[in-house]
């Protein structure tokens, strides 16, 4: 099979995917319909009491209690993805490289599956504590997914994973018992995707949540404006993150390696990193363009809110982010073809392409002026800060979708001929510019500060709202704090999420591969 027919099946089963999510919540809606159709909540208690976190407050905890529990969860939903379509092609190809990359890669998603689960349950707690009375509104709004669509969606998954870990020997040896093991793995992936959508559900409902409806259903909370476009703008950036995860594990394996077959295989599991995430992310821009135009037509002044008022140079600070990946990643093709005999052919048409995502990342960079409000309030000092008149062309959006369309097809077509070079030229793995793999680094710490400053955006683009002009938030901090302390707060998470990541990468193939050869 090859690697573009694989991705092709690979959307097609996120599709079918999506839809037996649709499906399977529907026919859950149909078993219990006192609570799907009729549902309605109690008042939130006015004298329900809560706990100020000492030190850095309410809010930061929180925020980094998400956070950190989504980097996890993402990881543990894309990763899965990536280890079947392996496992699938080694099946295939006969290639041991894939059932190597797909093992190797399933022992850090075990370890990383406990602690998913683990901050998981604090933040639940920090919750409760902290935020109780939204906590307890957002548990009757979705009672039925709270008491048993999640729990249940919960235990299959952590089965199947652990299923999925543990019968890797004894289902090898013959075909059918691969097919066994790969069924599993599919299954595994269906039910990580479920609970990706259902757990989509109140978080896209805290922002678009149902309007017009007199006593809304608990399918009418589940479907609210922005959740199918959510649910697939995270599928696929999660697919993204994964990859880029596996370039993190690549890149610190190939300087711990000690002999050569072991670094030509991690110059290739960096390869394969690198095509999985970049792959996923031409796309992603896109799946976020739906995203951003639901907000638009839901309520403009959202959409505002993100686009032109105070969220704006969040935004300015996300499109430096995302041209880095796409530069980064170009960068990195470009590298890994100097060990490729045969790829001189190639070398001109990629230049040209690079000179035009250069160009196109600097027009998506460029903002119509450095402050945070479409209008210039009263202190604010303008000089300096806006393009001259006859620049202002290239900060409307109609600039801003052609450099983005540019990018994509110019590093779509740049993708396309190193897969080619690949194909069709003499690979000298391990020979690859070590500059390569710190890039791969790179590209994975830029696409968690990336993840972590979205979720910051899709958190305050409510405003001072717990949920969207229906539960005001009340506190001292329901204000939209400046760039610079999301910034501070995103950093701080992103290195925490990397270090942590990092450990379990040293500890699952390094050092417990060392005690196997001891033992």
């Amino acid at each position: 099979m090859k690697s573009g027919d694989g991705m092709r099946a690979g959307s097609a089963a996120a599709m079918a995917i999506g839809a037996g999510a649709i499906v399977a919540l529907a026919g859950l809606a149909l078993m219990f319909p006192e609570t799907a159709w009729a549902q309605k909540v109690p008042p939130v208690p006015e004298h329900m009491p809560s706990i100020d976190f000492p030190l850095m407050g309410n809010r930061a905890i929180i925020w980094i209690a998400a956070q950190m529990h989504i980097l996890f969860a993402s990881f543990i939903l894309g990763v899965p993805f990536f280890v079947l379509v392996s496992e699938a092609l080694y099946l295939w190809s006969a290639d041991y490289r894939y059932e190597r990359l797909a093992k190797e890669v399933i022992k850090v998603t075990a370890f990383c599956y406990s602690l998913t689960a683990l901050l998981g349950g604090s933040f639940a707690l920090l919750l409760f504590g902290l935020y109780p009375k939204i906590t307890y509104y957002l548990f009757y709004k979705f009672d039925l997914i709270w008491l048993v669509i999640y729990p249940a969606s919960f235990i299959a998954e952590t089965i199947l994973m652990y299923m999925y870990y543990y019968s890797w020997g004894p289902l090898s040896g013959t075909k059918t018992k691969k097919l066994a093991h790969i069924g599993i793995g599919f299954l595994l992936n269906c039910v990580g995707v479920f609970t990706l959508f259902i757990l989509n559900a109140p978080s896209s409902y805290m922002n678009t949540p149902p309007r017009g409806i007199d006593n809304p259903t608990l399918w009418d909370n589940i479907h609210n404006f922005t959740w199918m476009p959510l649910n697939f703008h995270r599928l696929i950036g999660n697919i993204t993150f994964g990859g880029y995860m596996v370039c993190i594990i690549s890149a610190y394996m190939y300087f711990m390696s000690r002999n050569v077959e072991d670094k030509k295989y991690y110059d290739w599991q960096g390869y394969i990193g690198n095509l999985i995430g970049l792959g996923a992310m031409i796309p992603l821009p896109i799946m976020g363009y739906i995203y951003a135009y639901e907000f638009y037509m839901y309520d403009a002044s959202l959409g505002m809110y993100m686009m032109s008022d105070r969220l704006s140079m969040y935004f300015e600070a996300q499109a430096v982010l995302v041209g880095f990946l796409f530069v980064a990643s170009n960068l990195y093709m470009w590298l890994s073809m100097k060990r490729i005999t045969g790829a001189e052919r190639f070398e001109g048409w990629m230049k040209v392409n690079y000179v035009l995502i250069f160009f196109g990342a600097m027009i998506w960079f460029l903002p119509r002026h450095y402050f945070a409000t479409m209008v210039p309030e009263p202190g604010m000092r303008v000089i300096g800060t806006e393009l001259p008149s006859h620049l202002g062309y290239l900060a409307l959006m109609k600039a801003k979708n052609l450099a983005a369309v540019i990018i994509c097809l110019c590093t779509f077509a740049n993708f396309f001929l190193y897969n080619r070079s690949v194909k069709t030229g003499q690979v000298a793995w391990g020979k690859v510019d070590p500059l390569a793999q710190y890039i791969l680094i790179f590209l994975g710490f830029s696409d968690i500060w990336l993840m972590n400053l979205m979720g910051a955006v899709r958190e305050l683009v409510r405003k001072s709202n717990h949920v969207y002009l229906q539960v005001k938030d009340t506190t001292l901090e329901s204000y939209t704090p400046t760039l610079q302390y999301s910034g501070a707060m995103t950093t701080l998470i992103t290195l925490g999420f990397f270090t942590v990541f990092s450990f379990i990468i040293w500890f699952s193939l390094r050092v417990n591969v060392e005690a196997k050869k001891h033992d």
